[in-house]
């Protein structure tokens, strides 16, 4: 008898489209905000590439560093306050680590290579679209 109660609960629990949620829901604002961002760090390295060498000193690009972080910034803060969001946190977390290591060797050596900005511009567009993909995924759950 415990047994027939138990598979009738389970049942019931089951048709009601009782479900565990493990991820946090979509959020089209996060997702805007990715793809801003995605095209803000896109044209300060294009930036940098057009802006001939010698005159790539930190000063130059100091007020684009300080606002993409704060982009960046915002954007953790927007994931921060969703609940069963830690992936997207960490990744966030990932990136800001990256432009804040940019930004200090930007200042040390007070110039930037081609080769560099090149490669630096493809490793964010990969990370970010990553991200805005993520986003997606969670509107089809």
């Amino acid at each position: 008898m415990l047994k027939v109660k138990l598979y009738f609960i389970v049942l019931i629990l089951f048709i009601s489209g009782c479900a565990v949620k493990y991820v946090a829901d979509y959020d089209e604002k996060v997702f805007q905000e990715i793809i801003l961002t995605t095209k803000k760090v896109d044209i300060f390295f294009a930036t940098i590439l057009e802006t001939p060498v010698n005159k790539r000193g930190y000063d130059e690009f100091k007020d684009k560093y300080l606002s993409i972080e704060a982009d960046l910034n915002s954007l953790l803060t927007r994931n921060q306050i969703r609940d069963l969001n830690e992936e997207s946190i960490k990744q966030v977390k990932i990136v800001i680590e990256l432009w804040l290591g940019d930004k200090a060797k930007h200042m040390k050596k007070n110039t930037f290579k081609n080769f560099i900005a090149k490669k630096h511009r493809e490793q964010y567009r990969r990370i970010l679209v990553a991200m805005a993909k993520a986003e997606l995924a969670k509107k089809m759950k």
